[in-house]
């Protein structure tokens, strides 16, 4: 089966990327149940399901992709992955960003719970690991860890009343920070793509990230 969506995720993962997206029909109308988005996160035979960087570094955020081939490889929360024919993705449009915003959610909290990771026991309640969230506010902040050469770039935002702070995993929107840290003082909203890592083995939590970050206006 083939299977197109729009990719609201090209962020990094240990050994290449992670893509995801929101599920489209023929006519690239999002495909709804229970009234919302359904959606994929293509993955290969590799340690961590990972697509390999030369396979997804092409593809960028809103790009309408169609994988062939796919078939359901549920892995516990990560109810959404898909196997697919590595040699059968292709861009075959671009998603309109403005038809987004009736595909948030709104939940209480983001992934069950207010704080930045998960533990196991949580972890096995959670039948999901992607949403779509527009946050009220947000702002950079850098953090610095001892067994870390670099400090690591992470998000705090507004959600439903409680403040989130998760690392940031889009790579185009690291550069730009990188190049310019100064631009975010000139966006006026964002749309969050967010996920759920695979476990971090020295702490034995799932962590809650900032895989794509959609930029929707500006001041």
């Amino acid at each position: 089966m083939d299977t197109r969506f729009v990719c609201l995720g090209n962020s990094f993962k240990e050994g290449g990327r992670c893509l995801a997206g929101i599920i489209l029909d023929k006519n690239n109308n999002p495909i709804l149940e229970f009234g919302k988005p359904m959606w994929v996160r293509p993955t290969c035979h590799t340690l961590h399901g990972e697509v390999p960087n030369n396979i997804a570094l092409p593809y960028q955020l809103l790009d309408i992709l169609e994988v062939s081939n796919t078939t359901p490889a549920p892995h516990y929360y990560q109810s959404e992955n898909v196997h697919f024919d590595e040699a059968g993705i292709h861009k075959v449009g671009t998603f309109d960003k403005d038809r987004l915003n009736c595909l948030c959610e709104d939940r209480r909290y983001i992934f069950k719970t207010r704080y930045p990771s998960l533990s196991e026991e949580v972890i096995q309640e959670l039948k999901y690991s992607l949403m779509l969230v527009k946050p009220k506010q947000f702002e950079i902040i850098e953090k610095v860890y001892e067994d870390r050469t670099a400090p690591q770039h992470r998000m705090v935002f507004s959600y439903n009343n409680f403040t989130y702070d998760f690392s940031i995993t889009d790579p185009v929107f690291l550069r730009q920070y990188h190049l310019n840290p100064d631009f975010v003082d000139g966006i006026q909203d964002v749309l969050l793509s967010l996920s759920v890592s695979v476990k971090f083995p020295p702490t034995n939590r799932y962590y809650k990230l900032v895989a794509g970050v959609i930029v929707m206006g500006y001041k």
